[in-house]
C-alpha cells in the first residue's frame, strides 16, 4: 500500500477504532525503537509504511543514532523535513527520544485531517523563525476531537520535558480503545472530518497544509540543513542568527 503519507486520505476516513489501532502500531513501533536506546532523527509519514490501513511501520533507520551518542552530534547539521524537526533542534540542541515525539505530534495532525503538511520553500528560514520564536504549528480545525488535540499538543510542545514519551503515547490509545466516553466524542467530530475538504486550512502565508495528493514536491523531501550559521536565538547574546539551508 506505500507509505503513510500516500494513504493520508483514507486513513482520515477510516473509522476511529481502526485508526486508534493504527496510531498505536505507529507508537508501539516508535516505542520499540526508544527501548533500545536510539533516536529515529526523520520520522515522517512518508518514513511509515503500511501493508493494510489499520497497521503501519516505521522504516529509514539510516540516521538513527544512540542516545549515549547523540550530544556529539550536536555541531553536525540537521536532516530532515522542516516542520517535523523539534524547535530545540533547530535552536542547535541535539536530538532525543522527545525530538521523535515531536514528529510523531506533526503525523498526528496528518492522520487527524489527511492532509500533509507543507511549506513555501523559498520562505524557509521564518518558517524556522516562526516554529522556534512563535510556537508556530499547524491549524486545527475548530470542533476537532478535545482528546486528540491535547496529545497532539502535548508532543509539539515547546519544551521536550513536557511531551510524553512513546510508552506513554501507547498506554493512551490501548485506554482510548476501551473508553466508551472517549469513542464517542472522536465519533462526533466525523462529521467536521468529513467536510475537511472543504475547508480551508490556513496558517501563516509562508506555511501551507496541503492535500495528501500534492506530496511531489522537494519540499516534503528530506533534506540537510547546514550549521554554516544558526537558525536559534542565543539567550545569553540574544542575537538572531541566520540558518543556511542546502538540500543534499
Amino acid at each position: 500500500m506505500g507509505s503513510l503519507r500516500k494513504n493520508l486520505c483514507s486513513v482520515a476516513q477510516m473509522e476511529w477504532k481502526h485508526r486508534l489501532t493504527l496510531l498505536h502500531s505507529i507508537a508501539s513501533d516508535l516505542q520499540i525503537i526508544h527501548s533500545q536506546g536510539l533516536i529515529h532523527r526523520d520520522l515522517h509519514s512518508c518514513n511509515i509504511l503500511q501493508d493494510d490501513l489499520k497497521s503501519a511501520y516505521i522504516t529509514d533507520l539510516g540516521l538513527a543514532i544512540s542516545t549515549n551518542k547523540a550530544p556529539e552530534e550536536k555541531g553536525n547539521g540537521i536532516y530532515g523535513i522542516l516542520p517535523f524537526i523539534a524547535p530545540e533542534v533547530l535552536n542547535g540542541g541535539h536530538y532525543t527520544t522527545a525530538s521523535d515525539i515531536y514528529s510523531f505530534g506533526i503525523i498526528l495532525w496528518e492522520i487527524l485531517y489527511g492532509k500533509t503538511v507543507s511549506f513555501n520553500d523559498a520562505l524557509k528560514q521564518q518558517l524556522m523563525t516562526d516554529i522556534c520564536l512563535n510556537d508556530l504549528r499547524p491549524t486545527i480545525i475548530e470542533d476537532s476531537p478535545q482528546c486528540y488535540i491535547s496529545l497532539m499538543k502535548k508532543c509539539w510542545d515547546k519544551k521536550p520535558m513536557n511531551r510524553p514519551s512513546a510508552i506513554e503515547i501507547c498506554e493512551i490509545f490501548t485506554q482510548w480503545q476501551s473508553d466508551e466516553n472517549i469513542l464517542l466524542e472522536l465519533r462526533k467530530s466525523n462529521e467536521v472530518l468529513k467536510n475537511i475538504e472543504n475547508i480551508h486550512i490556513h496558517s501563516y502565508s509562508h506555511c501551507i497544509y496541503k492535500d495528501k495528493n500534492t506530496n511531489s514536491d522537494d519540499n516534503l523531501k528530506s533534506s540537510y540543513i547546514g550549521y554554516t550559521a544558526s537558525c536559534y536565538q542565543d539567550t545569553n547574546l540574544n542575537e538572531l542568527y541566520e540558518l543556511e539551508i542546502g538540500d543534499l
